[in-house]
């Protein structure tokens, strides 16, 4: 249980920041990554030196590129981006709920991203209240809630005062 307490914190504070390093533009399993609505794929000329440097090997296609793809490679930049700007003591916290979170039985690793995704879709103000409760709650009273679901999916247990 200790493993899956250090999972789920090291999955909560990361959120999506986890960089998958190495994996640039290649496709993945999921499919095409939809281009949100309203977002505007930038040409080659348009990108930031930045984003032109970090993205040096797609410079020739990159105008040909389709716009999923453009987007995905975007994204992995700020990922990397956001990886390069932390701490190495940041960086092995989030290595470490990445291994602990590997390391789960299949079923606790999807009630697991079932309670983050329901976190990502509440309002900030609503996952800072759960956050700060969780930070309050003892080791059992986080072990009960993540066995009935955790946060986002089931309400906490009574706090024990």
């Amino acid at each position: 249980m200790r493993r899956l307490l250090a999972a789920f914190v090291g999955l909560a504070l990361a959120g999506a920041a986890v960089a998958h390093e190495g994996r640039g533009d290649r496709p993945h399993d999921h499919g095409p990554t939809p281009v949100p609505a309203g977002v505007s794929v930038p040409a080659w000329d348009e990108l930031t030196p930045t984003q032109q440097e970090a993205l040096a090997r797609l410079r020739d296609d990159w105008d040909q590129l389709p716009a999923s793809r453009r987007v995905r490679a975007l994204e992995w930049v700020e990922r990397k981006a956001r990886w390069e700007a932390m701490t190495p003591e940041q960086r092995e916290k989030l290595r470490a709920g990445a291994r602990n979170f590997r390391d789960l039985p299949p079923e606790l690793r999807e009630k697991m991203r079932t309670s983050m995704q329901a976190m990502r879709a509440l309002p900030e103000d609503e996952r800072r209240a759960l956050r700060k409760r969780w930070h309050e709650m003892s080791p059992e009273q986080r072990r009960a809630w993540l066995q009935t679901g955790g946060p986002a999916i089931s309400p906490p247990p009574d706090r024990a005062d």
